[in-house]
Parts: C-alpha cells; sequence; structure tokens
C-alpha cells in the first residue's frame, strides 16, 4: 500500500469527523469512539501496475452501539461499494477505495465495543 493510499483514508477520516489513528490512537486522555486503521497487501500477480490491499478500521466505543453504528454508515457512505473514493495523484498513479463489508469484534471487556470495517484498496502505478 502506497503512502498516497495512506494520505487518501488519513485525509477521509479528518473529513468525516472521526478519531483516527494509523495503527494506534495516541490521543491522550482517548476520545471515544476512536479508529484505528491497519492494511494488508495481496500479493500482486498483474504486470500492469495494478495492486490490491486491503484497509481495516476498527472501531472502539464505550457507549452505545448506536453511535458506533452511525460512524460505521457515515464510512459507509463515504467509501461507497458503488463508486468508492477515487483519486489521481500527482505522479499519475491512481487509487481507489470501497467499501467492502464490517463485523462486530468481541473483546474481553464487557463495556468496550468493536467493529471492523475492510475496505478494499485498489492502486495503479505508473512506475
Amino acid at each position: 500500500m502506497t503512502r498516497t493510499a495512506l494520505k487518501i483514508i488519513n485525509k477521509a477520516m479528518a473529513t468525516l469527523g472521526l478519531e483516527y489513528g494509523f495503527l494506534r490512537y495516541s490521543k491522550n486522555p482517548m476520545v471515544y469512539p476512536f479508529w484505528v486503521g491497519s492494511y494488508q497487501e495481496s500479493p500482486s500477480v498483474s504486470e500492469s501496475g495494478h495492486s490490491t490491499s486491503s484497509f481495516l478500521l476498527t472501531g472502539f466505543h464505550r457507549g452505545s452501539w448506536a453511535d458506533l453504528e452511525t460512524q460505521k454508515e457515515r464510512i459507509e457512505n463515504y467509501f461507497n461499494k458503488v463508486s468508492g473514493k477515487t483519486v489521481m495523484a500527482e505522479d499519475g498513479s491512481a487509487v481507489a477505495i470501497f467499501y467492502a463489508n464490517s463485523l462486530i469484534a468481541p473483546t474481553m471487556d464487557a463495556e468496550l465495543k468493536r467493529i471492523q470495517i475492510n475496505l478494499d484498496v485498489h492502486e495503479w502505478s505508473v512506475k
């Protein structure tokens, strides 16, 4: 995954007004709900410069499920499944990010709620 794609996701979370950190949320004191991002790259089997990754957004909250679900819906609408979010970078590369799915992730803390959103990231490099 390129820095361009990471910047797009970072900017999206800021645009949506959501608390976010890549790999860890470091704001002190913690503000709930908050989101933490990570990614997993897929092996590239194309000579076209196309690569894919899965970006995982994990949301945490100590309030109501409704608050976390509301934020999930905002992310889903921003990176919708049909048109997604597409950006042409200054170097000529392109990035398209689509909402894929979500799942509720259990925790050992009865008060802590956690949800994971999976985004499909497609990148085309001109190098």
